[in-house]
């Protein structure tokens, strides 16, 4: 990028303060990660005895102005640009940016959790399995919208928390990216599916015989 931004601090530091700077350094560089425009940032520490400048930092922006953007979030105070030949130094910490998670996938909810949300009423939890799936067994408490019926079959009311399962998680994330580019807000995806909510133990309905399983049923019928 043409307005790539460097910026190279030198850093003169007793010895002894030397690990209290770095670990004030390393909070003030994960706030920095987070802000946009940032790439990494280096630690480097001299090793040439009695360098004047015994660390230096060097970040990299994607341009100037995120640069400047970010020292509204938090200042480097009195930094000094200076040339320091790079075999004079060893790297020893590095930041890089922080994870983002993409504002148009669903949230992992955990089975237990989806569960105890189903339960209290605070969420409609939505199996986007095919028909013959949803036919054999489901979760208790869920509603039925295949995931090729998906956006048009969304159960309302439109603000109402969504969660949705498949059998491993894969169609669940898919369903929930559908929901929220249709204007949902509270969508999650159930972590690990309906694989991972029958061996927590939690309910499973069996349309064919009329009943609900839980962990209890399953420890008698193991027992038998």
């Amino acid at each position: 990028m043409d307005d790539h931004h460097v910026v190279i601090i030198p850093i003169e530091i007793d010895e002894e303060k030397e690990e209290a700077y770095l670990d004030a350094w390393q909070a003030a560089a994960e706030v920095m990660a987070a802000q946009p425009g940032f790439l990494r940032t280096y630690m480097f520490r001299t090793i040439v005895p009695g360098s004047r400048f015994t660390l230096v930092n060097v970040a990299e922006w994607e341009s100037t102005a995120h640069w400047e953007e970010a020292m509204d979030v938090c200042p480097m105070m009195g930094q000094t640009i200076a040339v320091a030949h790079a075999s004079n130094y060893e790297a020893i910490r590095t930041v890089l940016p922080a994870t983002r998670r993409d504002a148009r996938t669903p949230a992992d909810l955990s089975p237990a959790e989806a569960h105890r949300r189903v339960v209290n009423g605070e969420l409609t939890l939505v199996d986007v399995r095919e028909d013959d799936e949803w036919a054999a067994r489901h979760p208790d408490g869920a509603v039925h919208a295949a995931l090729g019926t998906l956006p048009a079959s969304l159960p309302g009311p439109p603000d109402r928390p969504l969660a949705f399962i498949c059998r491993t998680g894969a169609r669940s994330a898919r369903a929930g990216a559908q929901a929220i580019r249709a204007g949902r807000s509270s969508v999650h995806s159930v972590a690990g599916g309906l694989e991972a909510w029958e061996a927590a133990g939690l309910p499973v309905a069996l349309p064919g015989r009329g009943d609900v399983l839980d962990d209890g049923d399953r420890a008698e019928t193991a027992a038998r």
